[in-house]
C-alpha cells in the first residue's frame, strides 16, 4: 500500500507544493535529513532515506545524484570525516613540512637539523651555508606518534564518533541523492487520489463521518495513519478503507489486523483491479472485509481478480499501455 504518508509527499510534488527532495547533511555530525520529506512523512512511515529509495525503485521517484556519505565500519556513526594519516602506523597525528637535501654531500634532514641558532649547517659534512636557498627542498610529512617522515600521507576517513580510522575502501559507502517526481510517480499519485476520493463518496453516501487521510488507534494504543476512515458513533458502525495497488495476503491480513484492533470492518480497494497470490483467497471470506476495485471510469466495483503473481500489465500504467497497444487483425 502507498501509505498515506507516501501518498501525501507525492502529491505535494504533483502539485507543486514541493519541487524537489534534497538531502541536507549536518557538517558538524555527519548526520543527513530529508526534512522537505519528513514534513510529509508520518513516523509509522519508517526511515525516510529507505522511503524514498523503495520509491526511486518502483520508478515513483526520479533520483540525482548529490553526494557521498561514508559510514563507520566499527560503530556505524554516519558522515566520516576525511583526514590523512601516516602510512606506517594510521596515527592521523601528522605534520606537513618541508625537507632538505644538501646537493654536495647528499644529506636529506628536516629544516630543524640544517638550521642552528647562529647558522644553516648541513649536519651530515658540517659545511656552512649562508642561507636555506643553498638546500634542494621538497614536501614532506611527519608523524607526530612514531616519528616517520614519509613524503606523502595515506587517504583516511576518520569517524566522529568513535575516532577509528579506515581506509575509504573498508567503510560503507551511501550514496545521497535529489529525488524528483517521475512521470510514472505522477499517475500513480492521481491514481490513488481518485481511488481515495471515490470511497470517501461512497461511505458518505451511507451517511457515515468520513475522514480521508485520518488517524485511527490500534489494538496496541498506537496511532495508525489510514487512508479513509468513516464512522456513526449513534450505531458504533466504524470502517476503515485502504488503498493498494496491487495488494497480496501480508496486505489484507495486516488491514484485517488493524480494523478488528480499531474495532471496525475493513474495505479494501484495488487500484489495478488485482490481488496477488492465490493463498491471499483465503483470506477474503471474511464478512466485516469488503474487496472493491477502481475502474477506469473512476468507480468502484466489487469485481476483481486474483492472480498468482506480478505482472506489469497489471498495474495501471501497464493498462493504459494496454490501451494503446496495437492489436493484431
Amino acid at each position: 500500500m502507498g501509505s498515506p504518508g507516501t501518498v501525501r509527499l507525492l502529491s505535494a510534488l504533483r502539485e507543486g507544493t514541493l519541487d524537489e527532495i534534497r538531502p541536507v547533511l549536518d557538517i558538524e555530525t555527519g548526520t543527513v535529513t530529508y526534512p522537505d520529506a519528513d514534513e510529509y512523512l508520518d513516523d509509522y512511515d519508517g526511515d525516510t532515506f529507505e522511503v524514498l529509495e523503495t520509491l526511486s525503485e518502483r520508478d515513483l521517484l526520479h533520483r540525482e545524484f548529490q553526494e557521498k556519505q561514508y559510514i563507520c565500519p566499527r560503530c556505524e556513526a554516519k558522515g566520516m570525516q576525511y583526514t590523512t594519516a601516516c602510512p606506517s602506523c594510521e596515527s592521523p597525528n601528522t605534520i606537513r613540512t618541508d625537507s632538505y637535501r644538501h646537493p654536495e654531500c647528499g644529506y636529506e634532514g628536516m629544516r630543524e637539523q640544517f638550521v642552528g641558532e647562529n647558522a644553516v649547517v648541513c649536519p651530515n659534512c658540517e659545511t656552512e651555508l649562508d642561507s636555506l636557498k643553498h638546500l634542494e627542498s621538497d614536501a614532506a610529512h611527519v608523524c607526530e606518534d612514531c616519528g616517520d617522515v614519509f613524503e606523502k600521507p595515506v587517504n583516511r576517513l576518520r569517524c566522529r564518533d568513535c575516532h577509528h580510522v579506515a581506509d575509504p575502501l573498508q567503510t560503507i559507502e551511501r550514496v545521497l541523492y535529489r529525488y524528483f517526481l517521475s512521470e510514472d510517480g505522477a499517475t500513480w499519485v492521481d491514481e490513488q487520489l481518485v481511488a481515495r476520493q471515490a470511497l470517501a463518496e461512497a461511505f458518505e453516501d451511507r451517511k457515515l463521518r468520513t475522514e480521508i487521510d485520518s488517524i485511527v488507534t490500534d489494538a496496541s494504543d498506537e496511532e495508525v495513519p489510514v487512508h479513509v476512515y468513516a464512522r456513526d458513533d449513534l450505531l458504533n458502525d466504524h470502517v476503515i478503507g485502504a488503498v493498494y495497488e496491487r495488494p497480496d495476503r501480508d496486505d489484507i491480513s495486516a488491514l484485517r489486523s488493524l480494523a478488528s484492533g480499531a474495532g471496525a470492518r475493513a474495505t479494501l480497494v484495488t487500484t489495478s483491479g488485482t490481488i496477488v497470490g492465490n493463498d491471499a483467497g483465503t483470506l477474503l471470506t471474511d464478512g466485516d472485509l469488503t474487496i472493491l476495485r477502481l475502474t477506469r471510469e473512476g468507480t468502484l466495483e466489487r469485481e476483481y481478480e486474483v492472480v498468482e503473481g506480478t505482472h506489469p500489465n497489471n498495474s495501471f500504467v501497464g493498462r493504459l499501455a494496454d490501451i494503446f497497444k496495437p492489436q493484431n487483425s
